[in-house]
């Protein structure tokens, strides 16, 4: 044990008893060499966590811009396309886009170990996304935006059930400031019944319920596979109702559509990338851009106005959900089903 040569890495102004105890310990296990890291050393450093910080915002805005403008593809589509003809081009385009980094990886990165939970996790997605979509296509973008900010929620609470995760009295709180958050944007007995915002919620819900299936996978196939099999599965259910309502796109509606496979995989390449440069507390700030951004562009594109409902709502359940996220994170999950509900879109 004393042959061993321990390192210890420091940097200070002023050596206290702490310190003293740390070189203690270290001299227990061998021969102590303490490395001091000087000033310029300690900028540079500095200057990396700045800029990781910069660049993990930024992705997550990518992420966030990408995410819009494929809504927005998608209600500007659902005019003319049933929403199988939709799903099957988002779907099909997306596996073809993730050619490059299964060739990369290799085939053994495809294999899995459960089947059915592939499948069974593809069915809540199809039904997920259909709902999603249906509801997009009906109601203003930035207000089932804000419904859509649950997703994390419900999957926080599907975790508790299916996953055996504790219940802190915290994140209770945290999902009933959702919940009020959601009551605030929807509004039951004031504005009637609306299947369309019924919808949106639902597919939170089934995007929330969806992340845990995610997470067991994460666990037993290579991020490949994972990745995959959804899109893959679900232009393989798309297809029979895709031919079945099939409509001739232009030659412009024809590129829009495979443009939403590749802005889908785009923006989950962009969330992937802010996450692993840094904390999910800080750069989920960054994800409440998605309502702004579509506040602005439906104006644009369609005319709609976002009430301040919407905005008040939509901020609580956000930090709601930011909140539960961060939380989880700091237990130590690398890939909680709140995080994984934000990426099945």
């Amino acid at each position: 044990m004393k042959n061993k040569t321990v390192y210890v890495p420091l940097a200070v102004d002023i050596l206290h008893s702490a310190h003293i105890n740390i070189l203690k310990k270290a001299k227990k296990f061998g021969k102590v060499i303490v490395g001091l890291l000087t000033d310029s050393a300690i900028s540079e450093y500095k200057k990396f966590i700045m800029s990781s910080s910069i660049k993990s915002a930024l992705w997550m805005i990518v992420s966030s811009v990408n995410f819009v403008i494929l809504n927005t593809l998608v209600k500007y589509l659902s005019e003319n396309y049933h929403l199988s003809q939709i799903i099957f081009f988002r779907s099909f385009f997306a596996v073809i886009f993730l050619i490059p980094f299964i060739y990369k990886d290799g085939l053994e990165s495809l294999k899995t170990k459960s089947i059915k939970l592939q499948l069974f996790r593809s069915i809540i997605a199809i039904g997920a996304m259909y709902l999603w979509f249906f509801s997009i296509s009906n109601i203003p973008l930035a207000k089932a935006t804000a419904i859509n900010f649950t997703a994390p929620v419900f999957g926080a609470i599907f975790a508790v059930f299916v996953l055996k995760e504790k219940v802190r009295r915290r994140r209770v709180i945290a999902i009933i400031f959702s919940f009020i958050g959601a009551i605030i944007i929807i509004r039951p007995g004031l504005l009637g019944f609306d299947i369309n915002i019924f919808a949106a919620l639902i597919a939170s819900i089934l995007m929330g319920l969806a992340a845990i299936f995610i997470k067991k996978l994460s666990i037993l196939d290579h991020q490949n596979a994972v990745v995959l099999y959804m899109p893959l599965l679900l232009a393989i259910m798309s297809l029979f109702p895709c031919i079945v309502y099939w409509n001739t796109p232009t030659y412009l509606d024809c590129f829009l559509l495979i443009m939403t496979g590749f802005v889908a995989i785009l923006a989950h390449l962009a969330i992937t990338k802010a996450f692993s440069l840094s904390e999910a507390n800080y750069v989920l700030i960054f994800d409440y851009s998605r309502l702004p951004i579509t506040v602005i562009l439906t104006l644009f594109l369609f005319k709609e106005k976002t009430d301040l409902t919407v905005w008040l709502g939509g901020l609580l359940i956000f930090l709601s959900s930011t909140y539960i996220i961060s939380r989880e994170k700091k237990a130590g999950n690398k890939e909680t089903p709140s995080l994984l509900a934000k990426r099945i879109q």
